[in-house]
């Protein structure tokens, strides 16, 4: 590698090398047309530093020599580096070089099945430069093709940065909903009891809302009938800051949350605002193998408010207990909150 690119390759994000490595492997690829290049060329002028990233990229590319040909692991890389000095390979090198096998591998494995585990989150970038961050228990497929950039969350949570390509559809589908975008930062969340999608920042169309539907069309009575078409559900258009829940059975609900606390697992932490204890269990228990539960019902239909850390239960249950007057039983890979809820005081210092 040229030493004269030391200086900027500090300054260019690993997404960024990851990104410049996807386009690299699709400009050397079978699929090249007029449509790629151009999409090649929006993407250079995007971000001032994906020109510079491109061209780290490449001489990484040309160095290591077979990575047009075979995909090599990251150790494979660093020997062809290796071969060409007698000096060890600098550790910069090495990290520029596993940033552009990521962005290749990615490309390589066009269908892609992402799952995070228990209390793990992840962040990756996408063939076509939308970067996604997952949160816990989350299953994400991606699969595209040249009309649309399909991806589906089958379980959890997602954050989408969606790449800028208004001729190249981005399609989120979770259960029998999907969420269209383009160039858009959108959450969407999915599990057996709801759906939820927060729209960051852009415009999002959510498709296949039962409960939402448009006036049924009006009846044709030309010859007689006045029969009419059933209505269908409707695609509700979101605009930055709102979210749209739609409950399993339930009504579709459009409201404006606080985007800090309804991101705020992005940052490690859970948010409680004025749910139930039952409630508050279930969301904890979504980022430990340590699961939480409560015996009295009683106790399950308090109100719970205050910032907690991701996967940390016992601190959770000690601070339930102590505010309700409860009892935290610790029973191997389980903790159980018994007794009967004082009325709630609040104590001297914020629940955490």
């Amino acid at each position: 590698m040229n030493t004269r690119s030391t200086a900027r390759d500090e300054e260019i994000p690993a997404d960024r090398l990851a990104e410049a490595g996807v386009w690299i492997a699709r400009l050397h690829g079978g699929e090249r047309d007029g449509a790629l290049e151009l999409g090649f060329r929006r993407w250079l002028k995007a971000h001032p530093l994906n020109g510079p990233a491109f061209e780290l990229a490449t001489e990484v590319w040309e160095d290591s020599q077979g990575l047009r040909k075979v995909v090599p692991f990251a150790h494979e890389i660093r020997q062809s580096f290796q071969s060409r000095s007698r000096r060890p390979l600098p550790v910069l090198a090495a990290a520029i070089a596993a940033f552009v096998f990521v962005g290749v591998a990615l490309y390589f494995s066009r269908e892609q099945d992402i799952v995070t585990g228990i209390g793990e989150q992840r962040s990756m970038v996408l063939e076509d430069g939308t970067r996604v961050f997952l949160n816990t228990q989350t299953r994400l497929v991606s699969d595209y093709d040249k009309h649309v950039r399909h991806v589906e969350l089958t379980s959890g949570e997602a954050w989408f940065e969606v790449a800028k390509r208004p001729d190249w559809p981005f399609v989120v589908s979770a259960g029998n909903r999907q969420v269209t975008a383009l160039g858009t930062s959108f959450v969407v969340r999915y599990d057996a009891q709801r759906t939820s999608v927060i729209l960051v920042e852009g415009k999002v169309a959510v498709s296949g809302v039962e409960g939402a539907r448009k006036q049924p069309s009006v009846p044709n009575t030309e010859h007689g009938s006045s029969s009419a078409a059933a209505p269908q559900p409707e695609v509700v258009t979101l605009t930055a800051g709102q979210r749209l829940t739609v409950a399993t059975g339930g009504t579709p609900r459009v409201d404006t949350p606080s985007m800090d606390k309804a991101t705020a697992w992005r940052h490690g932490q859970v948010v409680l605002d004025d749910i139930t204890l039952g409630d508050a269990i279930t969301e904890m228990n979504r980022y430990s193998n340590v699961k939480l539960s409560v015996r009295q019902a009683q106790a399950a239909r308090v109100v719970v408010n205050g910032l907690f850390q991701a996967g940390d239960s016992l601190s959770f249950a000690h601070a339930i207990a102590q505010a309700y007057g409860l009892r935290a039983v610790e029973r191997g890979d389980e903790i159980v909150l018994e007794g009967v809820p004082r009325s709630f005081v609040r104590p001297s210092t914020p629940i955490r």
